[in-house]
């Protein structure tokens, strides 16, 4: 299986989880939109953040 069948798969269990239905026509953006978000979370998740950060209140632009 490849890595777009798995998303698709794990597509299908999560709107299954949520009663959520997607439609056959829009599932291949789905699937592109979770592949290009799971890369954000990815680019999060591997910073590392100093306790000595300060927190940003206030979001600018």
């Amino acid at each position: 299986m490849n890595e777009q069948d798995l998303i698709l798969s794990d597509l299908h269990v999560l709107a299954r989880q949520i009663d959520l239905t997607i439609p056959a026509d829009c599932m291949a953006s789905v699937a592109a939109n979770t592949q290009l978000l799971r890369g954000y979370v990815d680019l999060i998740c591997g910073m590392a953040l100093p306790d000595t950060c300060i927190p940003a209140y206030e979001y600018r632009p």
